[in-house]
């Protein structure tokens, strides 16, 4: 099967850069034929399984954007250009062109799309039911893509204006003459949700593997989605919907704290695994913790030694769920618990907020030195939950999202970063949220570049 995952490079850009109609130097070019005979479930599955694309190539842009990290002026230096534009949130060039994260994500969106294809074409002919449960694998590859675009290349969901910002090219098809025009944000976030309750209506209660989605997988997406648009009713149901059937917690009391990686691979908190491809400033040696994030750990708090070890007079990241020097970027269950304790205080839940936040943190605490959180006043409930989501959900490529919605409604939160001297910043309304789409997708394509 590895043959029928193979791509000439050229072609693997021209199916992700997608908008080719009017460039026919590139629609010359086509993919490799076996691709166009995919007639058996088994072929089908093979390539969802293909996981260094499907699970192992997501971007890390959200993270190389976000303020869990800073690196020294001589690691900023020794990056490229364009990775020195993205660490300072530049108005353009921030990414090389032909290899870079739109690429990765279309790329991923594309080969769902074959799949879809391939279930359309055989609909007749194979086990309806097999075939059901294909495509809702397939619908939530690519809506998880589709979410990692949003993040990326639009700007913080405003019920108010959605229905006219600018979104995303919502590729539904694997015809490459098909040409791509962006959609709204309400328009993208619609599509999203819309292929993943469909692929929670197919995909099993129980996957064989966290590799592979299941229910439990497609609930936590939706709740991420609902998450980013600021329903907090809709977010919090599906975050308990993914911890009905996935609820178990880590025990950081049973971790080797002193391990190079203490916390292992598909470990029992991990709901789907998916890792991100760091670029250059997050990589596991260059980027430093940022002080002020690392001062919030009390000495009890287990996570200090599992999550930190000291590099200098910084310290590194070791606390990876991912069992290495990988991004883990997944669904897990401490996400799910923060964001149902969000979700209930935001609806004024607070004693159920609570419940959720002080049985995540017993868990990261030395044994019995954690003393449960008892508070009343929402703000104050809401404000540590936000802080326990920065200290919980280090450098998972969630940080982005949660300032972007969080400033959306009105948290104010002002980025810095101090380069050679200078210092530049992310104000809270700016433009610069919606990263520049690369400069060549926008020549090939002719679509609208965002706003600067």
């Amino acid at each position: 099967m590895k043959k029928v995952f193979k791509m000439r490079s050229l072609v693997f850009a021209i199916a992700v850069l997608g908008m080719l109609a009017s460039c026919k130097d590139y629609l010359d070019a086509k993919p490799d034929t076996r691709l166009a005979v995919i007639t058996s479930i088994k072929d089908m599955q093979a390539m969802l399984d293909y996981y260094p694309r499907m699970n192992y190539n997501d971007p890390s842009v959200a993270a190389v954007c976000a303020d869990e990290y800073f690196i020294t002026d001589d690691v900023y230096q020794s990056r490229k250009d364009t990775e020195q534009n993205l660490y300072k949130w530049a108005p353009s060039h921030v990414f090389d062109e032909r290899s870079n994260a739109w690429k990765d994500v279309y790329e991923i969106v594309y080969f769902s799309n074959v799949v879809l294809n391939a279930v359309e074409e055989n609909k007749d002919k194979l086990n309806v039911n097999e075939l059901k449960q294909i495509s809702a694998q397939a619908k939530f590859h690519r809506a998880r893509q589709f979410l990692n675009a949003i993040d990326i290349w639009t700007l913080p969901y405003r019920a108010a204006t959605a229905a006219t910002d600018q979104g995303i090219p919502l590729r539904l098809d694997a015809n490459f003459n098909t040409p791509s025009v962006r959609a709204t944000l309400a328009e993208s976030f619609t599509q999203v949700i819309a292929d993943l309750q469909v692929a929670a209506a197919g995909l099993p209660s129980k996957p064989l593997t966290p590799m592979r989605p299941a229910k439990a997988a497609a609930y936590g997406m939706l709740s991420r989605a609902y998450l980013r648009m600021g329903n907090y009713t809709m977010a919090g149901l599906y975050a308990d919907s993914c911890l009905q059937i996935e609820s178990r917690l880590m025990d950081f009391n049973t971790l080797t704290t002193s391990a190079n990686f203490p916390i292992a691979q598909l470990n029992s908190e991990v709901v789907f695994e998916s890792r991100a491809v760091p670029l250059g400033p997050v990589t596991n040696a260059r980027a430093l913790v940022n002080p002020a994030i690392y001062a919030m750990y009390e000495n009890d708090d287990l996570r200090k030694a599992v999550y930190f070890k000291a590099s200098g007079t910084d310290y590194i990241f070791k606390g990876q769920y991912a069992g290495s020097a990988n991004m883990f970027n997944g669904i897990a269950v401490d996400e799910m618990l923060l964001t149902r304790a969000e979700c209930f205080a935001q609806n004024g839940k607070l004693d159920k907020a609570l419940a959720d936040l002080n049985l995540l943190l017993k868990n990261r605490y030395k044994t019995n030195t954690f003393i449960p959180y008892v508070l009343t006043d929402q703000q104050l409930v809401l404000s540590l939950i936000k802080k326990e989501r920065l200290k919980e959900l280090y450098l998972r490529c969630l940080r982005w999202a949660d300032i972007r919605r969080w400033n959306a409604t009105g948290d104010h939160l002002v980025l810095k970063r101090s380069i050679g001297g200078s210092t530049f910043e992310l104000e809270p309304n700016s433009l610069r949220y919606a990263l520049a789409i690369p400069e060549d997708i926008i020549a090939l394509s002719g679509m609208q570049q965002n706003r600067r």
